[in-house]
């Protein structure tokens, strides 16, 4: 049986994880913010980096939401596995 002081701190850890995922979700939703994670292709200072736009463009970023979504949904159900463990 693991003892009470490693399942703690490995809740504790997990919670930084889930809420860490959780903030990059909430900024990922707001296309403003989501441009200042995301540079576009002419602040990396490359000649015709191909950024995209229109229909590629939400594509991707759903794909980048849901998994970040999955990555902090995941560590949430971590942290209260570990928490029920004790």
């Amino acid at each position: 049986m693991l003892s009470p002081g490693i399942l703690y701190t490995t809740a504790a850890l997990m919670a930084l994880v889930a809420t860490a995922c959780t903030a990059l979700c909430l900024v990922w939703s707001v296309p403003a913010w989501r441009r200042w994670l995301a540079p576009s292709g002419a602040d990396v200072r490359r000649p015709r980096a191909a950024g995209l736009s229109g229909r590629p463009a939400h594509v991707g970023s759903g794909l980048v939401s849901a998994g970040v979504a999955a990555c902090a949904l995941l560590a949430w159900y971590g942290v209260y596995c570990t928490l029920a463990a004790v």
